[in-house]
Parts: structure tokens; sequence; C-alpha cells
């Protein structure tokens, strides 16, 4: 008995027709022409180039998608890693029973890099420094309580007025 024939999977089943200009074939329906041929040719090597160009931008864009996904994992990993820190350095700030100053800037510091790795894994932006993590404004520091209240005729000149040249002194 004769071995079994098997199919060969098909080749590309997409296929451009490719045409050849008009009168390009030969009076008789015979061989084309060499103006035909070339032109057939300008086609086909024309979208080979177009197919060639096409995946070299599906390449590119896999590449650029592969690198954010990777910066992306690398930016959780370090965020990730700056809020074990901030927990162990609170850990340890109450195990010592440290002033209240010092848990205080401990538990902020935990606070904001937790508030990072929140932001980042809901696609947020990152805070600005010194921004408050719940409202996301910036908090205005009053002056301290024994420090001089800032005089207003030292520092800036008047709105309405211009400062005064030096040479123009009342005197």
């Amino acid at each position: 008995m004769p071995a079994r024939r098997r199919r060969r999977p098909g080749g590309n089943t997409e296929v451009t027709p490719v045409t050849t200009p008009t009168g390009a074939a030969g009076a008789a329906g015979g061989p084309t022409s060499a103006a035909g041929r070339r032109a057939a040719e300008a086609e086909a090597a024309r979208l080979f180039a177009d197919r060639q160009q096409a995946m070299r931008a599906e390449e590119r864009e896999r590449a650029r998608l592969h690198r954010e996904a990777s910066e992306r994992e690398e930016r959780r990993r370090r965020l990730l890693k700056a809020k074990e820190d901030a927990a162990e350095h609170l850990k340890q700030v109450r195990r010592r029973s440290a002033s209240a100053d010092e848990r205080a800037a401990a538990d902020a510091a935990y606070r904001a890099a937790l508030d990072a790795v929140l932001r980042d894994e809901q696609g947020l932006p990152p805070l600005k420094a010194g921004t408050d993590p719940v409202t996301g404004e910036v908090p205005v520091v009053p002056p301290a309580a024994g420090a001089p209240a800032p005089d207003a005729d030292e520092g800036a000149p008047e709105p309405d007025r211009e400062p005064a040249p030096d040479g123009d002194h009342e005197g």
C-alpha cells in the first residue's frame, strides 16, 4: 500500500494580484513585455518595502511598550522598598520610645511613602515635595512662635510706588 499523502500547510493566502499596464501583454495574449515585467517588479518591490516598514514599526512599538513596562516595574520596586524602609524606621522609633517630634517625622515619612505607592498603583502622578497627601495642597507654614513678624516696610516696596533710586534720599 502506498504511503498516504499529506497536505502541506498553505503558504501566504493573502495574495495581492499584480496588475499589468494596459497593452503590456503581447497582441496575441502571449508573454508580457519587458516594460510590464519592470512595472510588476517595481510594484512587488514597493509592496515588500511597505511590509518591511510595517514590521519594523510594530517591532519598535513592542520594544517601547516593553521598555515602559520595565520602567513601571522598576519604579514600583523602588517605591515599595522606600515604603518598607519607612515602615521599619517607624517601628524602630516606636520601640525606642523616641520623642514626639521624631515619631511624627517617621510617621509622616511612612505616610508619604505609602501615598506614593498608592498613587503609582492608581496611575496618578506623584505629589510634589511638601504637599499634603490627603488634600494635595501645599500647606501654609505659620512663622515660628518666637520669631519676629516680618515688617511690611522692610521687605518689598509698596505696590503703588516705585522704589526711590539710591541717590534721592530725603533729608
